[in-house]
């Protein structure tokens, strides 16, 4: 976690985040299990136990994150957003994987949340 935290300078960012600014970029944007942007409707959900959000790049040199939080009981399937700076996503994180294994997954690929886990991706230009 802490070799995350020095990567990705997003996570110790101390000011609140911005959804979708007008000249196109973020700060965060929050995703349905199919990658879509969430709209208000979407936080409707009582029951829901499956958060996405992908964070912004604070630099241009530097990539986007996405995070998977899953707290259902079981797996849930979800896409890997497609964005126009990122070619791939390469998984750094899950915290059901004893050996955490770096995978790569291609934009709009599918995925799926194990149980009651968190899983951390790169973007990759």
């Amino acid at each position: 976690m802490t070799a995350l935290r020095r990567r990705f300078p997003q996570l110790r960012s101390h000011d609140w985040l911005q959804g979708r600014r007008l000249d196109g970029s973020y700060g965060v944007l929050w995703l349905t299990p199919t990658a879509e942007e969430m709209k208000q409707s979407d936080w409707n959900f009582p029951e829901g136990r499956f958060l996405a959000y992908v964070l912004g790049p604070t630099e241009q040199r530097h990539q986007p994150m996405f995070i998977v939080l899953n707290a259902a009981p079981e797996e849930i399937p979800f896409k890997l957003p497609k964005l126009p700076e990122c070619k791939a996503w390469q998984q750094l994180l899950n915290t059901v994987d004893v050996k955490q294994q770096i995978r790569q997954f291609g934009s709009g690929d599918d995925a799926k949340a194990p149980a009651r886990s968190v899983l951390a991706f790169a973007g990759l230009a």
